[in-house]
C-alpha cells in the first residue's frame, strides 16, 4: 500500500506548478511608434516588422472601437 501513495504524492508535486495561476508567460504590449496606419487600413506585414525593430516579437493591426472607429499597430511580447 504505501508504495502507491509516495508516486501519487510525487505526481501530484510535480502538477501543481501547471495548475498555478501565473505559470503562463505574461504579454507586454504597446502600441507602435513608428508604424503609422495610413486610413482605412492596417498592412500586417509592415505593422509586425515595425515592431520586431522596437523590440517585440509580434504586431497585429487592432481595431479601435471609439468614435470614430480606427486602427492602429499593436506590438507584443511576452514580459
Amino acid at each position: 500500500m504505501r508504495g502507491l501513495k509516495v508516486p501519487s504524492l510525487l505526481c501530484l508535486l510535480l502538477l501543481i506548478p501547471l495548475l498555478l495561476p501565473g505559470s503562463e508567460a505574461d504579454t507586454c504590449s504597446r502600441f507602435s511608434r513608428t508604424y503609422i496606419v495610413k486610413p482605412p487600413e492596417c498592412n500586417h506585414d509592415p505593422c509586425a516588422k515595425a515592431c520586431q525593430k522596437e523590440g517585440f516579437t509580434e504586431g497585429v493591426c487592432e481595431i479601435i472601437r471609439a468614435t470614430p472607429i480606427f486602427m492602429r499597430c499593436l506590438c507584443k511580447k511576452e514580459c
